[in-house]
């Protein structure tokens, strides 16, 4: 009896013992390892992000972070004012949140400073080693830095407080980027102190891996420097976006939006306005002490403008925005009804006398000319960006299969580039484009918001031979050896229309420049070819009543004997009291000639002088001192440069010229024989809103040259770059911009 009871006693324990020993043995093997062993984690970097070049756009630096143990300053008796007052002047923080911290007893980790560099932790160091301290710790992390700044910011994006993507490519390949973390695991004793026998294991960290763009740093300087110019020059209120692309891959070789921010300090707001906004309601604030109601809706307000202004700046217009493209849209229109064979090149004729009415419409459809532009064939239609002419265009060829190009142009989808925040736009339905009233307007390019990078893809399908392509930003990962584990290119998602009528768009699309509402984008050289285009912001409304804001913007493609680059300017709302008249032609597409002026050269495009008048292009004074007359004579004319003699003698003793100037072809030079050329300096004068020919007179005068960029066709000097007044050498070049006044759309 007693063995029985004996046996009913222990099955209790028995059972309990197979509990803890087998049931439960993986919940206190757990436990065991977590309470005997200390993990420290060893941050990964993240990968760099590199241009075509493989210049450094982002990279990560090992910086540490500096955390307390308060159980463990209390169990030391460790001086804890004498800490908070040491730290938070070495760490430039409030002692008073170190105390705060100090005071948590039942936390064992308490950061107080994050990601500081060498300098201060090193500072933080001595003071635990001066002080003997056992209650401050510092560990490794890594921090993103961005060696160009606000280039091209909203392209990369930024990380946040924990190494995550937060905008552009940094959140959209966040976890190609990543890296995996590693730890060193060590034993521990009772309240975690070192054991007298312990161990270590280390798991090495995997850094992320990194890209390699198709962005090229100098093209987007290109970029950011010519629009940055506009926004001044014009006073545009609402910033401006450029985006510059290979047609026949869909590389972007660059990205620009103004205004823009630096993603090393993103939190930072970069709008000055915004800013002014923001200081008004801080003093508002203080001047309502003691009206806690009326401070608390204050801070609301400051908290909710401040996280508009930081989502704005860090927004990429490019992709994730619609925008009115205006005429840039009826390039899109005419290839559609040149494919459909409801327009003829040598046939269709259109008479637009500045209005017209439509059947089912309600207002009368005006023509941007007041008047009209009379009776013009097809090509003049195009190159006068006649609203009627488009609009007729559309009715020929009809709105389903207007809307079925507009489709296979990519204009209703995505474009599929791997950036975040893409959108679709906006756009009518096929029935709405069925009614002529939708289909007047859309036919000219009003009442519809494409994203910049879908019409730029879409008017890229039109010159390349039909085909509309994947836009991509990244070209290469590379693992963190650097081995290349992805390679991305050209992907073609479909064919819109046919090569014959995309040669045909690309001749009529470069007589716009050569004959058209473009003729401010000419470029020595270069056969330029693009679309102006005005839009009115229909959207948008102040105080209840639409605004009178205009964008403007050019699509330009270089070179159009053989496409290979498509550049797409807008600038939103320039401002009325400039004086300037507000189109794409006079306004934007300067803008898209002055980049392909830097950026064709530099991409190999090598520009062909062939039956060019060299006096629109600027040659570099030789030096032909010490020379004969006859010398010199022979070296000039090969740089298309005459002369004319001052003095008498064998030898040249002086020149102007200087060496190495640059002047326009054609000029005559002055060489000095026997006698010193004069060293007086001379007043610049100010030849804006003269004409070319009074400019060049006024010029001549004065002993120095000029040289000319933009149309010569019923133009005026509208800038120049040398300022009057300045005082300059004999000799010296002013360039100045001419704008042809009628380029009005």
């Amino acid at each position: 009896m007693m063995v029985f009871c004996g046996i009913l006693l222990f099955i209790p324990l028995f059972w309990r013992l197979f509990q803890l020993m087998i049931l439960q043995h993986n919940h206190y093997e757990s436990a065991a390892i977590t309470n005997q062993t200390r993990s420290t984690a060893i941050t990964a970097d993240r990968g760099t992000i590199y241009d075509c070049n493989l210049n450094i756009l982002a990279a990560s630096k090992t910086v540490e972070n500096v955390f307390i143990d308060p159980w463990e300053i209390h169990n030391a008796k460790e001086d804890v004012d004498m800490i908070a007052e040491g730290l938070g002047k070495i760490l430039e923080i409030d002692p008073d949140s170190i105390r705060e911290k100090a005071a948590r007893l039942d936390r064992r980790y308490e950061v107080i400073a994050r990601k500081r560099e060498l300098e201060q932790s090193n500072a933080v160091r001595k003071f635990i080693t001066d002080h003997e301290l056992s209650g401050i710790h510092l560990e490794s992390d890594s921090q993103r830095y961005y060696p160009s700044g606000c280039t091209p910011a909203q392209v990369i994006g930024f990380t946040n407080s924990e190494n995550r993507g937060g905008e552009g490519l940094e959140e959209y390949y966040d976890d190609v980027l990543q890296g995996t973390s590693g730890a060193v695991i060590t034993t521990k004793g009772n309240y975690e102190t070192q054991m007298l026998y312990s161990y270590e294991k280390y798991y090495d960290a995997t850094d992320g891996n990194s890209l390699v763009l198709t962005i090229d740093s100098t093209v987007q300087l290109f970029l950011e420097k010519n629009i940055k110019a506009a926004i001044e020059k014009y006073d545009v209120k609402n910033g401006a976006f450029a985006v510059m692309m290979d047609v026949n891959t869909g590389a972007i070789l660059g990205m620009a939006i103004e205004g823009s921010y630096d993603p090393n300090h993103y939190l930072e707001i970069m709008d000055l306005s915004v800013l002014k906004k923001l200081d008004e309601i801080s003093k508002e604030k203080e001047q309502a002490a003691g009206d806690t109601e009326k401070q608390n809706e204050l801070v609301k307000k400051y908290n909710q403008l401040e996280a508009a202004a930081r989502l704005k700046q860090w927004r990429n217009r490019c992709v994730s925005d619609g925008y009115e493209p205006g005429s840039t849209f009826k390039t899109i229109t005419l290839a559609a009804a040149l494919e459909e064979k409801a327009v003829d090149l040598n046939t269709t004729t259109f008479f637009c006398a500045g209005a017209k009415n439509y059947k089912d419409r309600a207002s009368t459809l005006h023509c941007w000319k007041e008047g009209g532009h009379g009776s013009e064939s097809l090509a003049q239609a195009l190159q006068n960006s006649c609203n009627i002419a488009f609009a007729d265009i559309g009715m020929a060829l009809g709105g389903s299969k207007l809307y079925d190009y507009i489709d296979a142009l990519g204009l209703l989808e995505k474009t599929g580039i791997d950036m975040a925040g893409e959108s679709t736009g906006v756009f009518h339905s096929r029935e709405m484009l069925m009614e002529n009233a939708q289909l007047t307007t859309v036919a000219f390019g009003q009442s519809v918001k494409p994203t910049p990078i879908q019409m730029v893809r879409a008017i890229a399908a039109v010159v390349n031979g039909g085909y509309v392509l994947k836009p991509y930003v990244v070209s290469e990962i590379l693992d963190e050896n650097g081995n290349v584990i992805q390679k991305n290119g050209k992907t073609v998602i479909r064919q819109a229309i046919s090569q014959e009528t995309s040669k045909l768009m690309c001749e009529l699309i470069e007589s716009v420049v050569t004959n058209g509402t473009a003729g401010n984008a000419k470029l020595s050289g270069y056969r330029i070819g693009g679309k102006t285009g005005t839009s009115e912001k229909l959207d948008e409304y102040v105080d209840g009543v639409q605004t009178q804001d205009r964008i403007v913007s050019f699509v330009g493609i270089a070179p159009m004997d053989d496409p290979q680059y498509i550049c797409l300017v807008a600038l939103d709302s320039p401002s009325r009291e400039t004086g300037i008249y507000i189109s794409g032609g006079v306004m934007a597409a300067p803008v898209v000639r002055d980049i392909f002026a830097e950026a064709l050269p530099y991409l190999g495009v090598q520009p062909d002088y062939t039956g060019v008048d060299m006096s629109s292009v600027n040659v570099s004074m030789p030096d032909v001192r010490y020379m004969s007359e006859d010398e010199a004579k022979e070296i000039l004319s090969k740089r298309s440069l005459s002369y004319t003699t001052v003095g008498s003698g064998d030898e040249i003793t002086a020149q102007i010229p200087m060496p190495n100037e640059l002047l326009p072809g054609n000029s005559k030079v002055i060489l000095y024989l026997g006698e010193a050329a004069p060293t007086d300096l001379v007043e610049v004068p100010d030849l804006r809103n003269l004409t070319e020919q009074q400019a060049k007179a006024i010029i001549d005068e004065k002993g120095l040259y000029m040289q000319t960029k933009g149309s010569s066709f019923a133009s005026v000097v509208t800038d120049q770059d040398h300022e009057p007044g300045e005082q300059l050498r004999r000799g010296t070049t002013i360039t100045v911009e001419l704008t042809d006044q009628t380029a009005l759309d």
